[in-house]
């Protein structure tokens, strides 16, 4: 039998080593670096895309350096929240300040102070959008007044979605009173953001919407219902499911009804198949009575 010497057994050890030194690729996988070509940006690097680069540099870059402590960059993205005009470098920018913890405390106080009395409304849009993005519940007090006082319609969508964001109960009162804002805008914000709230049971606001002149309003409400469960929306989705003249509206009345079941339920599917003209909602129907 051959046998190999250990003087070469640690030559050959030795060559692997360095073998796997130059050609093996080892991620950082705490700074960021998951995969070949996406290897954690250095400080400099991240600073100058961040001021020169393509708003989809400039998200990569951000996205890479999730972990890179870049001092530099944080007045230079927080300028970014309220002044570029690119929202994904505008959520980026948010995405990578919240984890900067020691910067939050002083961007909250900025943001909320631009939402409350900046008299530019792109600016206090912005600030809400930023708020929502930072998803810090001291935020809350600040989107609350937004979405129920400002002036401008755009500022009380972007609070309401903020809000949608951040989740929290003492939102619940303001979003139910969206659902009737005078804007449509506010009102589809509204609608948009009621089934990530965990704590929304204001049923009386969404079977009032289910009579807006909005028709994406109205399905989504129509959705939301059925979604819940709410037995009492029986009566006003059968009416919608008759009465409303838009097809996708029907479907999602027929769907709700379905979802919520029982006795008015299955009378009202029944009786609207014998009507029905549309053959998407007629479809719908059958299914919702399966259910």
């Amino acid at each position: 039998m051959r046998t190999i010497s250990l003087s070469i057994i640690i030559t050959l050890s030795l060559g692997s080593v360095a073998f796997a030194q130059d050609y093996a690729v080892v991620h950082d996988r705490e700074r960021g670096e998951l995969s070949e070509g996406a290897r954690a940006p250095t400080r400099s690097g991240m600073l100058s895309v961040i001021q020169n680069g393509a708003p989809s540099a400039i998200a990569s870059t951000l996205e890479y350096g999730e972990r890179v402590e870049c001092n530099a960059c944080v007045p230079v993205l927080a300028g970014y929240l309220l002044e570029h005009p690119n929202a994904d470098v505008r959520r980026m920018a948010a995405w990578w300040l919240r984890r900067r913890i020691l910067a939050v405390g002083e961007l909250m106080v900025h943001l909320r102070t631009t939402l409350a009395s900046d008299a530019n409304p792109v600016r206090r849009a912005r600030a809400a959008d930023a708020i929502g993005e930072f998803m810090d519940s001291n935020g809350v007090t600040a989107l609350v007044a937004a979405a129920g006082g400002d002036a401008d319609a755009t500022v009380r969508s972007s609070s309401v979605r903020a809000l949608g964001r951040l989740n929290h109960p003492a939102a619940i009162p303001t979003v139910a009173a969206a659902l009737e804002d005078g804007d449509a805008g506010v009102r589809r914000a509204a609608i948009g953001i009621i089934m990530r709230l965990n704590f929304f049971r204001d049923f009386d606001a969404l079977v009032g919407a289910l009579d807006d002149s909005e028709v994406e309003v109205r399905r989504r409400a129509a959705l939301a219902l059925g979604e819940l469960e709410v037995a009492e929306a029986a009566v006003p989705l059968e009416a919608m499911l008759t009465g409303d003249g838009n097809r996708d509206c029907r479907q999602a009345a027929a769907w709700a009804l379905g979802r919520i079941g029982g006795g008015t339920s299955h009378a009202a599917l029944v009786s609207a198949q014998s009507s029905e003209t549309d053959a998407r909602v007629r479809d719908a129907i059958r299914v919702a009575l399966a259910m």
